[in-house]
C-alpha cells in the first residue's frame, strides 16, 4: 500500500511539473524564466514529464509491479531523505502555481553599483561623421533597435533620436535629473540575465522612482565620466510605461 502511494504521488508531481510548463506558456508568462529560443525544448519537456506520469500511475495499477517495486524498496534511501527530495520538489511547484512571476529588477543586481554597469562607447570608437550622424534605417523604438545600431554607428551615432523603454534605476551617484535605464539580456534563463544600463539625463527632475518602467524619448549623446565615454539618452519625455511582454533582450554579443 505504501509502495501505491508513493507511486501515485510520484504521478502527480510530474503531472504537475507539466502542468505548470502548460500554465506558464497559455499565460505567456514563460518568458519572465526562460529565453523564448529554448520554447521548443521546454514544450518538449513537459510532454515528457506528463508521458512519465502516465507511466507512474499506469504501473499503479499494476499488481505485479508494485510488488516488485516492494520488493526493492528496502534498498532505496530512507524515508526522510525521500521525503525531502520530495519537498525539494513541491516546493517550486506550489510556487510556480500560485505566485505570478515578476521581472527581473534593481534588486538582482546583487550589491553591484548601476553606474559601474552603465554601458559606454569602446575607446577605439570613430568620431562624428562631419556631416552628422548616419541616419538609422529603421525608427530605432527600443533598447534592442539602440544595441543595433550603436553597433553599426559607433559614437558617430551621437545625435540620432531614439525611444526606448526600461526600468529605473536611482542612484546618489547620478544627478537628481539623471537615471539608469536598465534592461536584461537572457542567454537561457533568468539566471544567467546580464544587466545592460543606459543613462538617461532629463530637463529636470524626472519625478519616477527606482524599479518602475518608463519610456524615454530623446537624442542620443555622450557623457564623459572619470574617463569612460557613456552611452547616454539626453530625453525630452520620460513616462510610465507598461511592462513589455517580454521584458528581457536577445543575448549580446
Amino acid at each position: 500500500m505504501k509502495v501505491l502511494s508513493v507511486r501515485l504521488f510520484r504521478a502527480a508531481m510530474l503531472f504537475g511539473i507539466a502542468g505548470l510548463i502548460a500554465k506558464l506558456f497559455a499565460t505567456g508568462q514563460m518568458v519572465k524564466y526562460m529565453s523564448p529560443s529554448l520554447d521548443a525544448l521546454t514544450a518538449v519537456t513537459g510532454v515528457v514529464l506528463a508521458v512519465m506520469g502516465a507511466m507512474e500511475l499506469l504501473q499503479s495499477r499494476d499488481p505485479d509491479s508494485t510488488h516488485a517495486a516492494g520488493h526493492d524498496h528496502g534498498h532505496e534511501s530512507d524515508g526522510m531523505e525521500q521525503a525531502f527530495t520530495y519537498l525539494l520538489v513541491l516546493a517550486p511547484l506550489v510556487l510556480g502555481l500560485v505566485v505570478t512571476p515578476r521581472a527581473l529588477g534593481s534588486s538582482a543586481l546583487s550589491g553591484d553599483h548601476m553606474t559601474s554597469l552603465l554601458l559606454a562607447f569602446p575607446p577605439a570608437s570613430m568620431s562624428a561623421a562631419p556631416g552628422g550622424p548616419p541616419i538609422s534605417s529603421r525608427p530605432i523604438t527600443d533598447v534592442p533597435d539602440l544595441l543595433a545600431y550603436l553597433r553599426r554607428a559607433g559614437e558617430a551615432g551621437v545625435g540620432q533620436r531614439v525611444r526606448a523603454t526600461g526600468l529605473v534605476v536611482r542612484s546618489d551617484m547620478l544627478g537628481g535629473n539623471e537615471f539608469a535605464l536598465l534592461r536584461y539580456s537572457l542567454v537561457h534563463c533568468v539566471a544567467d540575465a546580464v544587466p545592460v544600463g543606459l543613462l538617461v539625463v532629463a530637463p529636470g527632475d524626472p519625478g519616477v522612482t527606482s524599479d518602475a518602467w518608463v519610456e524615454v524619448e530623446g537624442v542620443l549623446a555622450v557623457q564623459h565620466r572619470e574617463g569612460d565615454a557613456l552611452v547616454s539618452i539626453v530625453a525630452n519625455r520620460v513616462a510610465r510605461a507598461e511592462e513589455p511582454v517580454n521584458p528581457y533582450l536577445a543575448p549580446i554579443y
